[in-house]
């Protein structure tokens, strides 16, 4: 019977294919190794020569590390200083003298010598109307009171010589002064046909032309001065509170372009308009300037609100946290500082600090909102 070799050579197989399976994946390994370390030798080399290259550009360049990688914001340096909050409002400007000139008698106007636009001054003559009749009262009148008192100096001789008798002297007397009243009365009359100019001023309409019929309810002329202007507004009941005898007034003309400040409040009126809850406020214009008249807009800002020692910042430098409290960011060093503030009142981009900030501090303002507490920042202009 013949051996079987085909059992007696198959494990001898099976361990040779093991083996040369082993040596194929240890060469697979260390070819892998050996790419590995290559390939880190190459990066360290890279890394060697990146620092050598920073280091050229470092000293080709002049802009230097700290700035191109810290943020760059700017600063506000505080101090104390006087903040004032103002409110506006629109008003008008006013003359305190702007009439309607009329006479005290009425009748045919016969004389009309001022012209629109003119000035005159006080006193000088308006119009002048018909008094014919009363001037012919008054000569008739003139004449007896001449009589009058010849007859009652007559009777003054009678009675110094003893010879006259008391009430005829008495009836001379009493005539004599009657017709010297009545004759004053008509002359005071007649002073009534001339009007005259209440005060200086500007003639800004003249209504009637000469020889029309004037009477005492018959406008002649507007009459305006400008020396005396104002300006008022109608002002909200709430700030009734906040004003007083030391608040200021801007007042700007904006068809004019001139704005007047500091202007003392003249009056304060004392009844509340009903209808819209407003308080009349009235600010006398020390001189009229450019083409100032009646009834020209104003803007007016009223002070309602003055701290002579306050800590002012940007309104654009104070952030909220997530529980809406305020803070800035203050430089210490190089580095900032989150620093929570009370803020007060605010007004045309600046704001009052009540408390946080102190004289001399730097608050960051220019790059705030890109920072977080205690990062490095680089302070430029």
């Amino acid at each position: 019977m013949k051996p079987n070799y085909k059992i007696v050579l198959l494990p001898f197989a099976f361990a040779s294919l093991f083996i040369t399976s082993c040596g194929e994946e240890q060469s697979s390994l260390d070819q892998l190794l050996a790419k590995q370390a290559t390939i880190e030798g190459e990066i360290k080399a890279k890394r060697a020569e990146l620092k050598t290259l920073e280091e050229e550009i470092i000293k080709i360049d002049t802009t230097s590390k700290d700035d191109i990688n810290y943020p760059r914001v700017s600063v506000v340096d505080l101090k104390t200083q006087a903040f004032n909050h103002f409110f506006e409002i629109q008003g008008s400007l006013e003359a305190e003298k702007n009439v309607m000139v009329v006479p005290e008698a009425g009748g045919l106007i016969k004389t009309l010598p001022v012209k629109e636009g003119q000035y005159i001054s006080k006193g000088q003559t308006i119009a002048s109307f018909d008094s014919q009749i009363i001037a012919s009262n008054i000569k008739e009148l003139e004449e007896q009171l001449e009589l009058a008192k010849y007859m009652y100096e007559k009777q003054q001789s009678l009675m110094d010589q003893g010879v006259g008798t008391e009430i005829n002297f008495k009836q001379a007397e009493g005539q004599y002064k009657s017709l010297q009243k009545t004759l004053s009365t008509l002359k005071t009359q007649k002073g009534k046909f001339v009007l005259k100019a209440p005060f200086s001023g500007y003639v800004e309409k003249v209504f009637p032309v000469v020889g029309e019929m004037a009477g005492p309810s018959s406008p002649i002329i507007q009459l305006i001065d400008l020396s005396n202007l104002k300006a008022t507004a109608n002002i909200s009941e709430v700030y009734l509170k906040k004003l007083n005898g030391n608040s200021l007034v801007n007042v700007f003309f904006p068809a004019l372009d001139i704005e007047l400040k500091d202007l003392p409040v003249k009056r304060i009126g004392k009844f509340v308009n009903p209808v819209n809850r407003t308080v009349m406020m009235e600010v006398n214009i020390p001189k009229a300037e450019g083409n100032m008249v009646p009834n020209l807009m104003t803007v007016m800002n009223v002070r309602d609100y003055r701290n002579e020692k306050a800590i002012v910042v940007p309104s654009s430098v104070i952030l909220k946290d997530a529980n809406q409290e305020s803070y800035v960011y203050v430089l210490k060093g190089d580095r900032v500082a989150q620093t929570k503030i009370k803020v007060g009142q605010s007004y045309k981009g600046k704001s009052e600090v009540l408390s946080g900030l102190t004289d001399g501090d730097q608050v960051i303002d220019k790059g705030a909102r890109k920072l977080v507490d205690g990062d490095i920042v680089t302070v430029v202009k």
